[in-house]
């Protein structure tokens, strides 16, 4: 069993972000995206698959949330998600695109996010509803 601490996947996560774009911010309504290149090393790999690396489903959703913490300046905690979709898989070396198109319902936070690759493939995509606590 791999342990990976949310910190450290965090810490990875950081150094895998290319370029992260805040392109609407109001008050009920948030919309960013951010580009990723997973390098081999990336611990998101560890232990999936050895010799046919793929990044995991979790991972790739935590990198949803790694990218709604940055956008918002705080922490949140997903509190559910819904009609996900993974269509392809992401391995080392890949350039990948997360969207997230978020709207404001008092203390949560939802609507639509995607990871897709720079020829707009979705790779995958989902509804998502986030809670917010202090970090």
């Amino acid at each position: 069993m791999i342990d990976i601490k949310k910190d450290s996947l965090y810490e990875a996560l950081a150094g895998c972000c290319l370029q992260l774009r805040l392109t609407g911010k109001e008050e009920l309504q948030l919309e960013t995206s951010a580009d990723f290149l997973f390098p081999a090393d990336f611990v998101g790999f560890a232990g999936h698959f050895p010799g046919n690396p793929i990044l995991p489903a979790i991972v790739q959703l935590a990198v949803v949330r790694f990218l709604m913490e940055r956008a918002l300046g705080q922490g949140v905690v997903p509190a559910f998600y819904q009609k996900i979709k993974f269509k392809g898989q992401i391995r080392p070396g890949d350039l990948v695109t997360v969207k997230i198109a978020i709207k404001n319902h008092g203390v949560k936070r939802g609507g639509k996010f995607s990871l897709s690759r720079p020829d707009g493939e979705t790779i995958a995509g989902g509804l998502v509803e986030f809670a917010f606590f202090d970090q």
